[in-house]
């Protein structure tokens, strides 16, 4: 009996099962299951087409192996366990053995060969990912050294590579110029050389230091060098780079930054900063009995010759007397330094005999006396000059700096072309007035400042008709004389006319019963620059309107002079408040016929005389004295034109009477009482 035919589809779904374990056992197939036994099920239909042919397609089974190698059914045993597993099943199934063994031995072959195939090509595409991967770094580095000698040869830096005793590797172009030497002439030599300074310690590596460098000629030059090392992948140092920066520039720059922040840019003499600094370095270094000589001048009137000339031609000026103060102490140990618009200071370090100060003085004003002709104009300045001598024993440069333009300010406050050696004594007195004027702004500002009332009295009767408001400070000096010395008087006066303004009402309750009709109750005196105000009328105005008191219960006097010699607004100043019914008032009167004119002119109801006799009491003096009959021959004259006359500072009652039997009408004084506040005023 014969055995009966295999059976493809059953002994198929028999044997893939078996075949997909020996897969999973030795193989990674980077697929899912289903599609791994999708594949052994496409492989084993092949294999079992090629068995079921006549005669077998033994040759079928190479397809099968390479087919397998594509799938990557390639683990070390998948082959082998493969066979086992095939030729078991094909066994089973009834297959002749010969043709088995045939197709298997072919499916074996199929899959060494696509398997040597496969390797090949994994290899070729190695070679072809090296020479790729070997191409682009080789084309990195040649950017790289490109970039590198870019920056190198086109820094503004200087680059030197050395080896480690400095000799020289590779330099850019940047370092050859700093050294003033082409690069050929650098190779072989090393940097060491060319510091200009042997007894330097040598370069730390990763710190700035400043050195010079010798150029050819043997000029030298500042550099700022740094250096670092360049070490080897195993960190071993195996050269040096050194930074080399150019500080000639800087170095220029700040020579001449130095020399402008220490001279005047005009003259080329030094400044005043620069001045002070000399003067503190001589005092210091010169004997403490050795005199010195400093002189503080100014050229008189020079705004006149920027006005009429031009500032260019006002420059010159300023050249030539710095050139002509130079020359004049030429030989001998001297400073002349420009410290100011028009001022210079020129201080001279004497021998033991030093000439006077007068022949000093003198030799430099007649050397800026010589006129000085530019296109046919010929300029002449004088100056006026203080002068102080000490020993540096006797005074500190400090000292002897401010003692000399205080000499200057005197020297000026007695006119132009004036000189004046420094006075202690007078100093003295000047500094304490200072002191007092500089710091009235701060007792104004910490309120201690007050207004005050000056008792003014009729002298035909003694009795009082009036205050005069002042500001009062406690001091032996006059508050409104200081305050006009700094300007502070300009704001003090609408400050004094409505705070004294507030009393106003009761003045009038006070006074007006008493006094005479058409007299003022209250009285205010300007200085000469409150009187110049522009804005005087208007606050008188604002005080008239804050008090609703009549305008003449208000008399307000302007400063002679100020009117006299229409100093601002003084002139319609004082028209202004007599059209608007304030009691107008002069006073700082001397009585010149240009005054009296005046008084006529602008109808000015008071005129305030203050110590016409320079502090000799008048009814001591002889009535036929000439200042006793110029006086009364003024008073004469002022009544004559409609004027009231007071006077200040009646010191008793005799001189009051005096006073009263000239028709001076009313008076103020300490015979009356000093100024005192509200209070004082009501009690007495």
């Amino acid at each position: 009996m014969s055995e009966p035919p295999p059976d493809p589809e059953g002994d198929q779904a028999e044997l893939v099962a078996p075949w997909l374990r020996v897969v999973a056992a030795t193989a990674y197939v980077p697929r899912s299951s289903t599609e791994v036994r999708g594949l052994l099920t496409a492989l084993l239909d092949r294999l079992t087409t090629a068995l079921t042919a006549d005669p077998p397609d033994v040759a079928a089974g190479l397809r099968v192996g390479e087919l397998m190698v594509e799938g990557a059914l390639t683990g070390e045993t998948t082959l082998e366990g493969s066979l086992g597993v095939l030729a078991d099943g094909f066994a089973v199934a009834g297959y002749g053995a010969r043709p088995v063994a045939a197709l298997l031995g072919y499916v074996a072959a199929g899959y060494a060969a696509a398997l040597r195939k496969r390797t090949l090509a994994q290899q070729e595409n190695m070679k072809l990912a090296l020479l790729t991967a070997k191409q682009r770094a080789e084309r990195d580095r040649r950017a790289t050294e490109n970039r590198f000698r870019e920056v190198f040869d086109a820094s503004a830096v200087g680059i030197a590579i050395t080896e480690l005793d400095g000799t020289f590797v590779e330099t850019n172009p940047a370092l050859a110029t700093i050294l003033g030497r082409p690069t050929e002439d650098l190779r072989g030599r090393t940097l060491a050389e060319f510091i200009a300074d042997d007894d330097e310690p040598p370069l730390v590596v990763g710190e700035a230091d400043r050195r010079r460098v010798v150029r050819p000629g043997g000029d030298t030059a500042w550099v700022y060098l740094t250096t670092s090392m360049l070490r080897d992948d195993s960190g071993v140092a195996r050269y040096r780079v050194t930074m080399v920066q150019d500080l000639s520039e800087l170095q220029l720059l700040g020579n001449q930054l130095s020399h402008q922040s220490l001279h005047d840019a005009l003259t080329g003499l030094p400044n005043r900063l620069h001045f002070e600094s000399r003067l503190e370095a001589m005092h210091a270094q010169t004997p403490p009995h050795r005199p010195f000589t400093l002189l503080c001048l100014d050229l008189d009137a020079f705004s006149l010759v920027n006005t009429t000339y031009g500032h260019a031609t006002g420059d010159r000026v300023l050249r030539t007397t710095a050139n002509r103060l130079t020359a004049a102490v030429a030989g001998k140990e001297a400073l002349v330094a420009r410290i100011g618009g028009d001022e210079f200071a020129v201080l001279i370090a004497h021998d033991t005999q030093a000439p006077p100060v007068s022949t000093l003085v003198g030799a430099l004003t007649a050397e800026l006396a010589e006129p000085d002709y530019d296109a046919g104009v010929g300029l002449a300045v004088s100056a006026t000059v203080g002068a102080v001598r000490c020993t540096p024993a006797e005074m500190t440069s400090a000292e002897m700096f401010r003692a000399a333009d205080a000499a200057h300010q005197h020297a000026r406050s007695l006119g132009r072309h004036q000189w004046a050696e420094f006075d202690g004594h007078a100093d003295r007195a000047t500094r304490k007035v200072g002191t007092l004027a500089t710091g009235l702004p701060a007792a104004w500002e910490n309120g201690e400042l007050r207004v005050a009332y000056q008792p003014v009295v009729r002298l035909a009767d003694l009795v009082q008709v009036r205050v005069r408001a002042l500001v009062h400070l406690p001091t032996d000096r006059d508050t409104a004389e200081l305050a006009e010395s700094t300007g502070l008087s300009v704001p003090l006066g609408p400050w004094l006319l409505t705070q004294s303004g507030t009393h106003l009402d009761r003045w009038l309750s006070l006074f007006g019963p008493v006094a005479d009709e058409g007299e003022a109750v209250h009285r205010v005196l300007l200085s000469a620059l409150q009187s110049a105000d522009a804005d005087l009328s208007a606050t008188v105005n604002d005080v008239l309107s804050a008090t609703g008191a009549p305008a003449g219960s208000l008399e307000i006097g302007l400063d002679t002079r100020a009117v006299l010699t229409c100093r601002g607004d003084a002139q319609d100043n004082l028209r202004t408040l007599s059209d608007i019914g304030v009691v107008t008032a002069l006073h700082g009167f001397t009585g010149g016929p240009r005054e009296v004119a005046m008084v006529e002119r602008f109808s000015v109801r008071t005129v305030v005389l203050s110590d016409p006799f320079e502090g000799w009491r008048p009814d001591w003096l002889p009535r036929e004295a000439v200042p006793v009959r110029a006086t009364l021959e003024l008073i004469a004259a002022l009544r004559s034109v409609g004027a009231s006359v007071g006077v200040l500072g009646v010191r008793d009652h005799a001189e009051a009477t005096w006073w009263a039997e000239q028709g001076v009408r009313t008076a103020e004084g300490q015979a009356f009482g000093r100024p005192g506040g509200v209070a004082d005023v009501t009690g007495r």
